[in-house]
Order: C-alpha cells, then structure tokens, then sequence
C-alpha cells in the first residue's frame, strides 16, 4: 500500500532561494522498514532567472560608441531577471539614451546605432552595428543632453560604427566568444551571428534530492529524480507527470521528517 505525502508551499524551508521543502511527520518519527519512495508528480511556477550577478556572473558588457576622434565606453549592467534578446536589447537602448548616445530622426523616432536580436534560421543571436554620421542628417535632431547633444563630446569625425565588448559568462547567453566586436573600427554595416550554440536559459534540468534515500546509482547518492522546465518560460507553470514510477529503496531507518532539495 502507498502512502501520499505532499509538499507545496507551506512547507518551505526559508532559505534565501525556496528550493528545499520538509514534511514533519506526525509524532516524533517514522520507522522505515522495507520501504520505497518515488515521486508521482511535480508542479511549480518557472521563476528561473537567466542573468543573475551572483549565481551566473554574466550580467555585464559594455559598448564603445563612436564620438569626436575617440569613442565613449558605456557600462551596460543588466539586472537581475529574465531576459529575451529582446529585452537585452531595450536595456541597451535605455542605456544609450541615459548617455545621449542616440539621434531623433525626422519622425520623432528615436535612433540607436546598435541592435540586438534572435536569428531563429541560425539559431542564433544576432548583433547588428550601423555607422553613425559625422554631421546631422537634414531633419534630425539631437538629444538633449548627453553624448551627442549640442554640449557633449559630439558626432564622431569618422563614421564609424559602434563596437561591443562581450564579457565572459554573458558570452554564453549570445553565444560569441569573449572578445571585441568588430576588433576594429569599421565603416560600414557590421552584423555578426554567435560563433558558438548560446544558452539563453543557463539551466537545462534540474536535480530533485531526497535525504531518504540512499542511491547507489547517483552522484550523490540522494538523487531521488530530475526535470526540465517542460518548454516554460518566466512565470509560466512547470507541470510533471512521469509515465512511469521509479521506485527507489529507502534503508531501513528512523526519521523524523522528509526534505526534498530542488538544485540546478
């Protein structure tokens, strides 16, 4: 005969990261005889971050943008969340007119001299670097303060394009190798495609660990099970139904509570 037990959020451990879960049992203990555990189902909300400082280190890069005879480098620093490219490339832009490093075309439209998006053909995220003019294009104008404004550093003498530094760690979110892109300043069209496969979601599947079990065909040896995130993304909810139970030996053994650790 089985026995039911479930956990959800009342049985939180706080921890900082809500991932470990304890069911006291009734009473003192449970004197484990002849016993197996498996899980029958897994439901949760996918609140999995992709850029995180702390975790993952790879929220940083940064952007030379062409001005006078130099260039200006711009700090980007994404917070954390989860982001698409699209996103990542709406914080750039946000951050480039933090700096005034942008034009107003005729229409009102602000204009950014560097792209960021998915190239689902390739698979792969694509970068896209325009040359910024040396003069203002009839009908344009200027920000109002800030880099190309009438009192910063000015309109390169050089229609170069921008260029962007890719940062170990968030390299692997784009999927380039850690390096400066175009190495050298250039003027015309730069567009480049990752050189390697990008992980926009860090993590592939995630590890359940029982502290019932003693599994000697795991490292280590509490793994009771794993998923994936089922094809979810942020806020959407993760739901697991295995086809099959994997029935796994609980040593013979006293104890006074169950703890179940999600890792990733």
């Amino acid at each position: 005969m089985a026995d039911l037990i479930n956990l959800n959020s009342s049985n939180i451990v706080p921890n900082g990261f809500n991932n470990v879960l304890r069911y006291e049992f009734s009473g003192s203990s449970v004197n484990f005889t002849n016993s197996e555990i498996t899980i029958q189902s897994i439901g949760l909300n996918n609140s999995q971050f992709n850029i995180d400082k702390n975790q993952y280190a790879n929220t940083t890069f940064s952007i030379k943008m062409p001005t006078g005879a130099t260039t200006s480098t711009i700090n980007i620093d994404l917070k954390d969340g989860y982001y698409s490219y699209s996103t990542i490339n709406g914080f750039v832009r946000n951050q480039l007119e933090t700096a005034g490093a942008y034009l107003i075309d005729g229409s009102g439209n602000y204009v950014h001299y560097i792209r960021i998006q998915e190239n689902p053909t390739y698979y792969a995220c694509q970068i896209d670097l325009s040359p910024v003019p040396i003069s203002l294009p009839v009908g344009w104008s200027r920000p109002a303060t800030g880099l190309y404004s009438l009192t910063g550093t000015g309109l390169p003498t050089t229609a170069y394009t921008p260029q962007i530094t890719i940062q170990p760690n968030f390299n692997k979110i784009v999927g380039f190798t850690s390096a400066t892109y175009p190495a050298t300043q250039q003027t015309s069209l730069q567009t480049f495609l990752s050189n390697f496969t990008p992980e926009i979601n860090p993590v592939s599947n995630y590890i359940i660990r029982c502290n019932l079990i003693n599994n000697k065909y795991s490292n280590p040896p509490d793994i009771i099970g794993s998923f994936t995130n089922q094809g979810t993304t942020i806020g959407q909810y993760i739901e697991v139904k295995p086809n099959e139970y994997t029935w796994l030996e609980i040593p013979d053994s006293v104890r006074s509570y169950i703890e179940i650790i999600i890792m990733d």
